[in-house]
């Protein structure tokens, strides 16, 4: 019997709504998909960046309100420089930074089932 592997993703945004909506989002497309996936959500900087550091993820959702939050995309590449990264925002501003980060993705929000989709499709899961 094969032995299903279980994908790690996860969301940081400072905003506990949007953060929800997006893993939730994430979980029921992957429920769909029927591929295993644990979506670990965090609108904390600080619970995020440690989290991130001690596992590792297959892919990460990073939202974006201040440039203050792009730490949380910099800690990401600073750990973990393959890992794909998705940047969601309501500034397009911040899709620049996203180029510097070798982002796979820049969503801008509000965020949408089918443009997570679009992200998880280009991302190296499966």
């Amino acid at each position: 019997m094969k032995k299903m592997n279980v994908k790690k993703i996860s969301v940081y945004d400072p905003s506990a709504e949007d953060c929800g909506i997006a893993a939730e989002a994430l979980r029921e497309m992957f429920d769909r998909s029927g591929v295993r996936a644990v979506v670990s959500e965090f609108s904390s900087y600080e619970e995020f960046s440690f989290d991130f550091r001690d596992n590792y993820y297959d892919m990460a959702f990073v939202g974006i309100g201040t440039v203050l939050d792009l730490e949380a995309a910099r800690a990401v590449r600073g750990i973990d420089e393959k890992c794909p990264l998705c940047l969601m925002s309501h500034e397009k501003d911040y899709s620049l930074e996203g180029y510097r980060l070798n982002a796979l993705d820049f969503i801008v929000k509000p965020v949408t089932v089918s443009r997570l989709r679009e992200a998880v499709c280009r991302a190296p899961l499966f």
